[in-house]
């Protein structure tokens, strides 16, 4: 609702409804105007646009993406074609798909699986940065729940995608593409692709209500059953074992599907 109908909807609509015996409305989201370009859109400047060209010019999928990222309640936001490409590009395209490319890649991935979870030889080979990390994972669960549950999706989203460049450097760090030429060094080699494909996991059934079709790709890719795709799921990152002594992991191995699809095409 955008806050100049606050009164209607927000007084005399609830006492309509108390009139009639009916229940109000539980709670109300107030939320403020989209500009363009940083003016104010308007029929007799021209300067509105068409959500249905902008889906077929990226997909519904982008588009919703880039409104739910870009959208404040609480302060104007600002629409700019330029910026849904960059935003697009860097986010979907360069961070979240290209982190599953490389993952999944033939020549570092070679068996093609979600190998098992090894915590010790995780703890010889982590840096601190990598403890941090896999902390961060156990809690974004909540923290994202919590940004969605206030209608703060944008807050949602940035603790996603702060997650998956924490993986990315994460991966380059550890340069799998070399351990994958050391037979001695194939647990190491596992742990990094298991840390990967679980922070994947985890992200892409946080980002169901924001991407459903990408998301929904990303888990078939990474064979996550339809049953294994609920928030209990990502509350449970597959980094520790059910006893919780850490030897282990709560989500055995098992091989990826042989889907390559591309999760978002870069845009020009």
């Amino acid at each position: 609702m955008y806050f100049q109908n606050f009164r209607f909807h927000a007084v005399f609509w609830p006492a309509f409804l108390m009139a009639c015996n009916m229940e109000p409305p539980k709670g109300i989201l107030c939320h403020s105007h989209w500009l363009m370009n940083h003016e104010k859109m308007s029929k007799s400047k021209g300067n509105v646009i068409d959500p249905f060209d902008r889906i077929q010019r990226y997909t519904t999928d982008g588009f919703r993406y880039f409104l739910l990222k870009q959208g404040v309640p609480s302060t104007d936001s600002n629409y700019s074609d330029d910026k849904v490409i960059i935003y697009l590009n860097s986010d979907l395209s360069n961070s979240l798909g290209n982190l599953l490319n490389r993952s999944v890649s033939k020549s570092i991935n070679k068996s093609a699986q979600y190998p098992d979870f090894d915590y010790n030889v995780f703890v010889e080979t982590a840096s601190a940065d990598d403890l941090r990390m896999v902390e961060s994972l156990q809690q974004l669960s909540e923290q994202v729940g919590k940004h969605y549950e206030d209608f703060n999706f944008y807050k949602g989203i940035d603790c996603i995608m702060s997650q998956i460049r924490d993986t990315n450097r994460h991966f380059t760090t550890h340069q799998p593409w070399e351990l994958a030429k050391d037979p001695k060094q194939e647990r190491h080699l596992l742990n990094v692709l298991h840390v990967t494909l679980e922070t994947l996991c985890v992200c892409g059934i946080l980002l169901q209500p924001i991407i459903p079709t990408i998301a929904g790709n990303l888990l078939n890719r990474l064979s996550v059953g339809t049953q294994d795709r609920g928030l209990k799921e990502a509350c449970s990152p597959g980094l520790v074992n059910s006893n919780n002594d850490k030897s282990g992991s709560t989500r055995p191995g098992r091989l990826l599907s042989n889907d390559n699809a591309i999760l978002f095409e870069r845009l020009s």
